[in-house]
């Protein structure tokens, strides 16, 4: 990102050469125009000091969305110890995907606090620009899109609860913020649209890559079946989403929709997991209230445990390929919850056994 800024002088950065401006890996620039010109402020600064900026945002910007996501999202959650809660949240940040995502100088903090804001924003009944914030979070970064079509499905699907119309307030105001982030740029905008997108699309990440991509392990040869996959992940959570939202606990139906965008994206490393940590925020409330603690445990495995373990070469049983499917099997098993009736303030006020 900072090599295409500084080599830029005027033109798009679609079109300049990757290596020439400094990248020995010649990787191309594939993101929103909007994210390139976010980063204009790093034109005139070291290397160096962008870099310790940046990290610096992002380690504030955490702190924001934890913040988010335990004071005002998190309304379900009953009093209790709360050094317990911020421990939780200091053992996620030392956690692999989020160190990674530091060293890497990821840029997912900036959907992600938008699509943060957005769950706020719903849960006052502010649908409208609810939508508008979610769209933005996709305009930033693309990946999102895919959690605003989940979001928009549970709205949808808990029709009866919020409003026949809601979710097209909803949708429309997504769809209308996303033009938005186009227009400022409409040389840039046209390429990203009419070449970016729909060459991207087609790329699948080597298997020599680390990725949490589903279309990246299913392959070429069978698209159709990753289809399938990615449709299937989503559905599950546009019920459990919808099955929260009738429960008044929307902030789940986002989280969730959040942690699924990840695997259906084409290209997901281990840096962008750091977009499940608020499910497994939620997760972890929800453990405190019923006692239920196993869904957590194996979440963090799968999400946050240490991915050498399925990197052992000559290794026939713990493989990427394995890694991908627990963390798989923890998405539906966490839609499966989260759908029960029993998962609800009700029945978790009574004793339950530990799972």
């Amino acid at each position: 990102m900072l090599a295409f800024e500084k080599c830029g002088g005027g033109q798009s950065p679609y079109y300049l050469d990757a290596h020439l401006c400094g990248d020995p890996w010649d990787r191309g620039f594939f993101y929103p125009p909007v994210l390139f010109a976010f980063f204009r402020w790093t034109r005139p600064l070291p290397l160096a000091t962008s870099v310790v900026l940046w990290t610096e945002f992002q380690m504030v910007g955490w702190v924001g969305v934890f913040l988010v996501w335990v004071k005002t999202i998190a309304r379900r959650r009953e009093p209790g110890p709360r050094h317990e809660v911020v421990i939780f949240c200091i053992l996620l940040a030392l956690q692999y995907p989020f160190v990674f995502m530091l060293e890497r100088g990821n840029t997912d903090i900036g959907s992600i606090l938008l699509f943060s804001l957005a769950a706020v924003l719903f849960l006052r009944g502010r649908v409208a620009p609810a939508g508008a914030a979610a769209g933005l979070a996709a305009g930033f970064k693309f990946w999102p899109l895919m959690a605003v079509v989940v979001v928009t499905a549970s709205i949808a699907w808990a029709g009866r609860r919020v409003g026949k119309w809601t979710w097209l307030r909803f949708g429309g105001a997504a769809f209308g913020a996303f033009v938005l982030t186009l227009l400022p740029f409409p040389r840039d905008a046209r390429i990203y649209v009419f070449d970016i997108i729909p060459s991207f699309a087609k790329v699948i990440t080597p298997d020599t890559e680390w990725s949490h991509s589903i279309s990246t392990f299913v392959g070429d040869n069978y698209p159709v079946f990753g289809f399938i996959l990615a449709a299937l992940l989503m559905l599950s959570w546009a019920w459990a989403g919808a099955r929260a939202i009738e429960r008044d606990d929307a902030g789940t139906a986002f989280a969730g929709a959040l942690a699924t965008a990840t695997y259906v994206a084409r290209t997901s490393y281990d840096y962008n997991l750091v977009s499940v940590y608020p499910l497994l925020l939620l997760l972890f409330f929800r453990a405190q209230r019923t006692n239920r603690w196993a869904l957590l445990v194996f979440g963090l495995f799968a999400i946050a445990g240490d991915r050498r373990l399925f990197a052992i070469k000559g290794a026939h049983i713990l493989t990427p390929s394995l890694h991908l499917t627990l963390e798989l099997a923890f998405l539906l098993m966490a839609a499966l919850v989260v759908g029960r009736p029993d998962d609800n303030p009700a029945s978790a006020a009574q004793p339950q056994p530990a799972d």
